[in-house]
């Protein structure tokens, strides 16, 4: 699943750049995209909730996913764009939340091992992303579909041999199972928070290939950028459940959005490539740490029964209506006062997004010791 994300994620808005569309439509169908992928991660983790056992689910979002891409490549700057876009959100949006929940449990009492899965995936993305931007470089960037499609397919299917959940509680009923997770107080205010930090971060990354040509980085430098970020965040997953034990959970996920402003500054105020392919270690490090501590956090406060629930809500605010938010707005931004400036704006977002999640996670790290929480189980009671 980490080769189709070395693929589009760097290079796809440069595809529908090659194909005559505009900073602003980009935008938009970002934007749109992500509203699809927002309702439907939610459908597939309530779907997952009622069916824990289920090994259909994962081979079917994927293949939903590469029928999407397949679309992409195919369609052009047409109407059918919009729909091909559409049902790849639709596929994508359920894969990665209902693996998220399968390996959780396989990782027992401790939920912070889920960093060492993850940076599995942080490897194949940093390994992949620069040697598909040597094949844009000399195919185009539609190229990226001769990797996309395929990777999708296979990774749909092999991620069916992930033991399904079979120490859940069945959720009773998938309508209620969402706004049991949102009535919760912790979840309700870390996912506000999170929203408002990965707006900021979306806001950037969604036009960060984009600025780089802008300032003269060539395709194979920018896909060196997003190989550079997974570097950081590969010994940062690997090591998070030592950190967790001696810092906390809580702790670490204040430090990782430190981290990504620090970096979104640096977007702002720096326009040599150069410059900015080094500070990517960063955003990598401050990534790995509000994901991996994001999935834990929510693992750990999720009611009974709403596991795959909780983890496709985080899943939506974090990549799907952040990246409405973000792309949409700052592609109009963009378009308007360019993107160096839209960054700018970003970066306030970013500073009020640490404040939000700070209200939200440190209450709980003053009520429990780093030890206590990195042995806690995934699901607890809500109130």
């Amino acid at each position: 699943m980490f080769v189709a994300l070395a693929a589009y994620v760097p290079y796809l808005t440069l595809y529908y750049q090659s194909i005559g569309i505009s900073v602003g439509q980009i935008g938009a169908l970002m934007a749109f995209v992500s509203v699809v992928a927002l309702v439907s991660a939610t459908v597939w983790g309530t779907i997952h909730d009622r069916f824990p056992r289920s090994w259909v689910l994962l081979p079917l979002a994927g293949l939903v996913a590469a029928g999407g891409a397949f679309g992409l490549a195919r369609s052009g700057p047409s109407p059918q764009l919009v729909v091909c876009a559409a049902l790849f959100a639709i596929g994508m949006s359920g894969t990665l939340p209902m693996m998220d929940a399968r390996v959780l449990e396989v990782t027992g009492s401790d939920r912070t091992r889920y960093g060492l899965v993850r940076a599995c995936g942080s490897a194949s993305f940093m390994v992949c992303a620069p040697l598909i931007g040597l094949l844009a470089n000399s195919h185009g960037p539609a190229s990226l579909f001769l990797i996309m499609v395929p990777a999708l397919v296979i990774g749909g299917l092999a991620a069916s041999a992930i033991p399904g959940r079979s120490q859940v509680l069945r959720a009773p009923s998938m309508l209620r199972a969402p706004g049991r997770v949102l009535s919760h107080r912790p979840i309700g205010f870390f996912l506000f928070g999170s929203l408002a930090c990965w707006t900021a971060i979306y806001a950037q990354t969604g036009f960060f290939s984009l600025y780089l040509k802008s300032i003269g980085a060539p395709d194979d430098q920018v896909g060196l950028a997003w190989s550079l970020g997974s570097l950081g965040e590969i010994p940062t997953m690997i090591f998070f459940p030592v950190l967790a034990k001696r810092f906390g959970v809580e702790r670490l996920i204040m430090l990782g959005a430190g981290l990504t402003v620090t970096r979104q500054i640096v977007n702002t105020v720096f326009t040599l490539p150069a410059v900015l392919l080094a500070f990517s270690l960063l955003h990598g490090a401050g990534y790995a740490m509000l994901l991996v501590g994001g999935v834990a956090f929510v693992a750990h406060h999720a009611p009974r029964g709403t596991g795959a629930t909780a983890q496709g809500l985080f899943s939506g605010a974090m990549a799907n209506l952040a990246a409405i938010i973000g792309s949409g707005a700052g592609g109009l931004l963009a378009g308007a006062i360019t993107i160096r400036a839209m960054y700018g704006v970003s970066v306030g977002l970013g500073l009020v997004g640490i404040v939000l999640i700070a209200a939200a996670v440190l209450p709980a790290s003053v009520r429990t010791t780093p030890a206590a929480t990195a042995e806690q189980s995934a699901v607890v009671p809500g109130p």
